[in-house]
């Protein structure tokens, strides 16, 4: 590691954050070898996830259903990769007669996956963003985040966990995994065309979960879009700070940013969208150079934005436009 004399640790940071690249940046170290570089970086995040084998058929549980305007709402729990009860919601078309496509839904942790399905606004439960997919045609599935609504926090074993060396936000994405396959397996769903939607803190863990976990068509990603290397010097530094948190595996950052996450999804077709308040200049670089990875590797069509949507919620009509476009094709 190079060495800046300085008194402030905070600013050794700074200037090793502007001044440094990971090994597996694509944009910096790879661009004459994207294909070597994509393999590299799927099997050093592999690791650096310790990613498990998943279950071939996830063992899905149904806990209850209740009819809304258009579709039905199904109740089900899912066993995770360690065995534990996945709490969430399917809501499925009532003119289903054909295999339809599907998407599952990564909500922040500040949303309930209620919130998500209608459940919990009773002065307009159609607005809801998982309601309005499930209307136009979509089965879509939404699961309790780890230590929030129905499922508590972890304790002891969870501290167990970070010191074996899984990350959170790897665990979160092996529950959203599991979560794609059991869709795919679902008679009224297309398998080859199911996409997901990461909404705020849940977009590292819908691009683990598609990194790493093969039969993911299309991938949203909303309201959370930065260079980790440049939160040192960001603006505004505590709200992304606030947002990251949890959400960047220990080591990342020797190895690749958040640009290259997202390339790594490519060729798959990819939404960014951004509200027009939390847009800054960290956002907007990280943006630059996804565009200019989606173009190295020849996929420039399969990547839309929005950045600096004017509209009250994350998942803006930019997102329901976008899967259209690919997911009823």
């Amino acid at each position: 590691m190079d060495h800046w004399p300085s008194y402030s640790e905070d600013e050794f940071w700074r200037q090793w954050a502007q001044t440094s690249a990971g090994s597996l940046s694509l944009m910096v170290n790879w661009q004459q070898q994207p294909e070597e570089w994509r393999r590299r970086l799927a099997a050093a995040l592999a690791e650096l996830l310790r990613w498990p084998e998943l279950p071939d058929a996830p063992d899905v549980r149904l806990l209850g259903q209740k009819d809304a305007q258009g579709f039905s709402i199904q109740k089900i729990a899912l066993d995770s990769v360690e065995g534990l009860r996945v709490p969430g919601y399917i809501c499925i078309p009532h003119e289903n007669e054909t295999p339809l496509p599907a998407v599952l839904i990564c909500q922040d942790t500040d949303t309930s996956k209620e919130a998500i399905v209608g459940l919990l606004d009773e002065t307009d439960p159609d607005a809801a963003f998982g309601s309005r997919l499930a209307r136009a045609g979509y089965v879509v599935c939404c699961i309790d985040r780890r230590g929030h609504d129905e499922r508590p926090a972890s304790g002891y074993a969870g501290i167990l966990a970070e010191w074996s060396g899984m990350p959170e936000v790897s665990r979160e994405a092996q529950d959203l995994a599991v979560a794609l396959k059991a869709l795919a397996q679902r008679p009224d769903v297309r398998a080859d065309r199911v996409g997901v939607v990461g909404i705020g803190n849940g977009v590292p863990a819908a691009i683990y979960a598609a990194a790493m976990a093969p039969g993911t068509h299309s991938i949203a990603l909303c309201g959370y879009l930065m260079r980790y290397r440049e939160l040192p010097v960001a603006g505004p530094r505590e709200r992304l700070l606030s947002l990251a948190e949890g959400t960047v595996p220990p080591g990342l950052l020797a190895l690749c940013d958040f640009e290259d996450l997202c390339c790594l999804l490519a060729p798959r077709p990819l939404h960014l969208s951004l509200r027009g308040d939390d847009v800054c200049p960290c956002a907007l670089n990280a943006l630059r150079l996804i565009r200019e990875g989606y173009e190295l590797q020849g996929e420039r069509i399969k990547l839309t934005s929005a950045v600096g949507e004017d509209t009250p919620e994350h998942s803006g009509e930019s997102v329901a436009s976008f899967l259209d476009d690919w997911l009823k094709l």
